[in-house]
């Protein structure tokens, strides 16, 4: 979900009329102010689509929305169930976006504490946490400091440290897209049917590494990110890091073909998820 999030006007998979407008609009902002009350630490970062596409959910037979003012309680068969796979697709964006587990829990009940039931029902508790903790579970897979091979940074320890940058710029005015990037280096197949390619890849990566910190020697958190791509986070101010990394590439012999780019980063923090992603495939 990189880049700067829009509110929805239509909810897919949320079956039935259900009124857009002041309803949902008022579900998420009392949802949003009783989380923050609650003890929600990133206000600037709560709302993510999946807020929506719950909250429609549980308003969908709905006209309005009075919190505590007597509203007929929900029908278990019907709203409930919509709010099951709501609720698996809400846990796997905070899961992603690297709140956890208690904090998005304490989120989810403070949600349904504006509702008549009062609290969220087991079906949606365990859809939520089954989602969360599949997407941790490969955090965590991921989460050692270095590649072994390379001794760049681990892909965990970039999402670690990028997520550091967003959490600072919360206390600036700074945006993070306007100050870093990434620069990019892929390891393009080699056309050379002789030896082992397998063994000539691990020889290539080696090399991209000494290229890195060569030519990015100030401090930059540099990282491998799948077998053929590494990147190092630039400093926007630092003049022309793509043709710098080129020219230290170009004196290594055995590197290329090797194709250098550069990576803007989301608008927030919860678009790192699918960056990362996009850049480990």
């Amino acid at each position: 979900m990189a880049g700067s999030h829009r509110r929805l006007t239509s909810v897919p998979g949320v079956p039935g009329s259900w009124s857009f407008g002041r309803n949902l609009e008022q579900i998420r902002q009392t949802w949003r102010r009783e989380s923050i009350a609650s003890g929600w630490s990133r206000p600037h970062d709560w709302w993510v689509p999946e807020v929506d596409v719950l909250a429609a959910a549980l308003s969908r037979a709905s006209t309005t929305f009075a919190p505590g003012l007597g509203r007929p309680p929900l029908d278990a068969a019907g709203r409930i169930g919509a709010a099951v796979p709501a609720c698996a697709g809400l846990g796997q964006a905070r899961a992603e976006a690297g709140v956890g587990l208690a904090e998005a829990l304490d989120d989810l009940a403070a949600l349904y504490r504006t509702l008549p039931v009062g609290a969220p029902p087991l079906p949606a508790v365990r859809a939520f946490v089954e989602s969360w903790a599949d997407v941790w579970l490969r955090v965590v897979a991921d989460a050692g400091c270095v590649d072994p091979l390379t001794e760049l940074a681990s892909r965990g320890y970039l999402r670690a440290r990028l997520t550091e940058l967003y959490r600072a710029a919360e206390q600036t005015a700074e945006r993070v897209p306007d100050r870093y990037r990434l620069v990019v280096v892929t390891l393009e197949a080699a056309d050379q049917p002789e030896g082992r390619p397998g063994w000539r890849l691990l020889l290539r990566r080696v090399a991209v590494a000494e290229a890195l910190r060569e030519a990015f020697p100030g401090g930059e958190t540099l990282a491998a990110v799948a077998p053929d791509r590494a990147v190092a986070i630039v400093d926007r101010r630092l003049p022309d890091p793509v043709n710098r990394l080129r020219e230290v590439l170009a004196g290594r012999p055995g590197v290329a073909p090797a194709r250098v780019t550069t990576a803007a980063l989301p608008e927030r923090v919860v678009g790192l998820a699918e960056l990362l992603a996009e850049l480990g495939e």
